[in-house]
């Protein structure tokens, strides 16, 4: 194959692998239209693949010093078909020093790589000594779960705390494999990585000091991991946490993580203070809109939506700009602004519908197909939060990866279907 076309393949996956990496987390994005994207990216790494040897020579110096994240893991994954032993020890040299989106990248490589190729070719890299390739190999091996228990439960005593996060990101229940007796200990550990993914084993195996933890945690803690503590604490139905979360979003500090935790309350208390905040700033009225429509199923558009602000053409003079301001695009800026007064009117007939006791998802009353339907049809923004639900309530059994490729999470999906007629409690503590 001509070098030209070889470099137009790697330049169009690059590109498509950072686009479907956004859609992932997209509040505008379904895992069907998430799922256009990808194909195109598979056509590009499929045109890789099927350039054979004479592809391996132009992409092996892309894993080996590519500073390009896109480029790394397109590369990467198109030589674990070509020439596996080869890019896995070109990872295993960069791993330790490779900048952190690089090391984002191999690591997704490994991720989405055909299990068959993947697998038995990390397995060795369990006995290393090495801390970063290590723990890669248990972020990917347990990715594709395919980790031995007995193996991620001995590295919990590992001296570096990447890996023992790690290795209980790697833990699932099973009629043979119980808590870990590390466990009680980690949910205390000083380090809030190590802690936190402590918590996540913990209520994965139905541990009641893991819900103590994660409510303390949902006071300590700050960004991801607050917000998914405030999150699940909210889904899993506690009142008392329902009314702290109402009163956090009275300030600005905590606003904005509270009304993404109200949302997956489906509470109608929560509902009406959203109704409330819809005419905050821009951004703090795109939150509360999102969470308003994913409790009572309303679709903010046309009517209920208000025009996008024309962007300004030009940037203001320096002297008038404030330069502590915070410029980022986040998910949440991809919202639709919603339309507070009409909103308004349409509540104040539709809460009829609603009772005051009841939990509710996208406008239904929250049952097992409920949160499927969410997980095949609903934003991509919120899917993670309704997988970990589902994997939390079915103690492992049900698995989404939600950052997977869309065909295997249609087989999960296909896999937990008897949720639908029946959704498990929550565990011990809930």
């Amino acid at each position: 194959m001509m070098l030209d076309v070889l470099e137009e393949h790697l330049s169009e996956a690059a590109f498509l692998w950072a686009q479907w990496e956004r859609a992932n987390v997209a509040a505008n994005y379904t895992l069907d239209e998430a799922a256009e994207l990808e194909a195109r990216l598979l056509a590009h790494l499929d045109g890789l693949v099927t350039a054979g040897t004479s592809a391996t020579a132009f992409l092996a110096p892309k894993v080996q010093e590519s500073e390009d994240p896109g480029e790394t893991f397109s590369a990467a994954w198109a030589l674990l078909a070509l020439a596996p032993s080869l890019v896995l020890e070109a990872m295993k040299a960069r791993a330790s020093d490779a900048p952190f989106a690089v090391q984002f990248a191999m690591t997704r490589a490994l991720e989405l790589g055909e299990a068959a190729v993947v697998v038995p070719a990390l397995a060795p890299w369990l006995n290393t000594a090495e801390s970063i390739p290590l723990s890669l190999a248990l972020n990917a091996l347990g990715f594709h779960g395919r980790i031995s228990v007995d193996r991620a439960s001995q590295l919990l005593g590992h001296p570096d705390g990447v890996v023992v996060a790690a290795a209980l990101r790697a833990l699932r229940p099973s009629p043979k494999h119980h808590a870990p007796k590390e466990l009680g200990r980690l949910l205390v550990d000083s380090r809030p990585t190590v802690r936190w993914a402590a918590i996540m084993a913990g209520l994965l195996f139905g541990l009641r000091d893991a819900w103590a933890a994660c409510e303390q945690d949902a006071i300590s803690a700050q960004g991801a991991p607050r917000r998914t503590a405030w999150g699940l604490l909210a889904a899993a139905g506690d009142t008392r946490f329902l009314a702290r979360l109402l009163a956090s979003a009275e300030s600005e500090s905590s606003r904005e993580d509270a009304l993404w935790a109200l949302g997956f309350s489906g509470r109608i208390p929560a509902a009406e203070s959203c109704l409330r905040w819809m005419e905050g700033t821009p951004r703090v009225a795109r939150l509360a809109g999102e969470a308003f429509s994913a409790i009572t199923g309303l679709r903010l558009e046309g009517a209920y939506a208000l025009a996008e602000p024309e962007p300004e053409d030009a940037l203001p003079p320096l002297e008038e700009e404030s330069l502590d301001a915070d410029l980022s695009l986040r998910a949440e800026d991809g919202l639709p602004l919603p339309a507070a007064e009409e909103i308004g009117r349409w509540w104040a007939t539709g809460q009829t519908a609603f009772h005051a006791d009841a939990r509710y998802l996208d406008g239904r009353e929250f049952i097992g197909s409920a949160l499927l339907d969410a997980l095949e049809h609903g934003p991509m923004r919120r899917r993670q939060m309704h997988a970990l639900e589902l994997v939390l309530r079915t103690r492992g059994a049900c698995t989404v990866q939600v950052q997977a490729f869309s065909w295997r999470q249609r087989e999960e999906l296909l896999l937990a279907a008897a949720v639908r007629e029946r959704l498990p409690a929550w565990g011990a503590g809930r």
